[in-house]
């Protein structure tokens, strides 16, 4: 009996230590080639980009969102398919994903894994190659993918100073119904992330200081609660959401409301960010995902046709911070401290596992593989991927200086 248990609890160790290996490679191998086939990436672009200059803008849109697909697939290839994350949707998700149309995507934030997590929707909705985002200006500083992001769509706006009017002449370039697109916007503006508790804080203040609260009562009974003997006490608007920014949605759904069929608000949960204990912790980032640290994604979406989305800033912003009391009230089942709850919020919300053919994202790995074969064996192909890394990212940077395009 107990030379069994010895030989259990050695196989328990080995399988373990397989494991953790298997995520350090998976790790090595995303990471070197996710970031390496970005010269490669640039030089096909270029030449569809000088193919296309004469054409009309869609006619390059169209080829460009079929690369952005083929890319953003190699990252699923190791961020869904190597990691085995299971992706749990909920909600509208079945029906919505079927219909082939223009989407403003509204998702909350709490990990740098947030926008891959519109990656996974977006190909359950044959939608991959029209994701484009709201985006922060810095991340204009990634080489070589900081001027490609703007010339696929992307939307750079700074936190401060906020430029109204070239966030607008950016979304006129979208306003042509021949390119489809999913214009992701995270409203709270930066990530509700409890390792940075001055964040949270921030909000909260502005919350108290806007009287943004609601009634301990009114939530009670909207939560399904026996409200005999409660006080009416006023309680903080949001306890799992940074309350929402509502200038930079407000232009979009001003400047590109009959361009949107609906509005996908979209709710995102990563299991194993809360203890035992019932103390919410941090979300997975990047490198924690890609490593397989979180098993699975609830995704939660509700299609809201674009006809009930307000077009007045007042209206909207009203609207919007009541959308997030909402998001709020989901989010507690997800990180309520009965450890019971949690266990069954799968089947109490009508949530299913939604899997990829292994070919979706196997399809693109392949080819990367294959393209970067000529660029590593070659002389002139070495040549050649130097040449890109060099002017490609000088150049970038300074086409972006130029345009100031935010």
């Amino acid at each position: 009996m107990a030379n069994f248990e010895g030989v259990e609890k050695h196989l328990h160790a080995l399988k373990i230590n397989m494991d953790l290996i298997r995520s350090y490679v998976i790790y090595a191998l995303g990471s070197v080639m996710m970031i390496g086939v970005a010269p490669e990436y640039l030089g096909v672009w270029l030449a569809w980009r000088g193919i296309t200059l004469v054409l009309p803008n869609w006619v390059y849109q169209w080829g460009d969102d079929k690369l952005y697909s083929l890319y953003q697939r190699l990252v699923l290839f190791f961020f869904e398919t190597c990691t085995r994350t299971e992706v749990v949707v909920y909600g509208d998700a079945d029906d919505a994903l079927k219909k082939r149309e223009s989407v403003l995507y509204l998702a909350n934030h709490q990990s740098t894994v947030d926008w891959l997590v519109a990656d996974m929707v977006s190909i359950r909705g044959g939608s991959l190659g029209h994701l484009r985002y709201v985006m922060k200006d810095t991340l204009q500083l990634i080489p070589l993918y900081g001027h490609y992001f703007y010339a696929h769509g992307c939307i750079y706006v700074k936190r401060g100073k906020f430029n109204q009017q070239k966030m607008i002449r950016a979304l006129d370039c979208l306003r042509d119904p021949r390119i489809p697109t999913w214009l992701i916007i995270f409203p709270e503006g930066t990530r509700y992330y409890p390792a940075t508790p001055s964040v949270i804080e921030k909000s909260e203040q502005f919350a108290r200081d806007n009287n943004l609260k609601r009634s301990s009562v009114d939530a009670a009974v909207k939560n399904g609660h026996d409200v005999s003997g409660i006080k009416k006490e006023n309680e903080l608007v949001l306890k799992h959401h940074l309350i929402p920014k509502v200038k930079g949605t407000w232009l979009v759904a001003e400047h590109l409301h009959d361009k949107f069929d609906a509005l996908y608000d979209v709710s995102v949960f990563y299991e194993g960010c809360v203890s035992q204990d019932g103390v919410r912790g941090n979300a997975p980032q990047l490198i924690e995902f890609l490593m397989g640290k979180c098993k699975k994604v609830h995704i939660h979406i509700r299609r809201i046709p674009m006809t009930e989305v307000p077009h007045e800033e007042m209206a909207l912003k009203s609207w919007l911070q009541n959308l997030y009391i909402e998001k709020d009230e989901l989010a507690e089942n997800f990180f309520t401290k009965d450890n019971e709850k949690r266990a069954t919020v799968q089947k109490r919300l009508g949530g299913h596992v939604s899997r990829l053919s292994i070919w979706s994202t196997l399809s693109s790995f392949l080819f990367f593989t294959v393209l970067t074969v000529p660029f590593i064996c070659t002389k002139i192909g070495r040549q050649l991927y130097l040449q890109l890394i060099v002017y490609g990212t000088l150049g970038s940077y300074g086409w972006l200086a130029v345009r100031s395009v935010c």
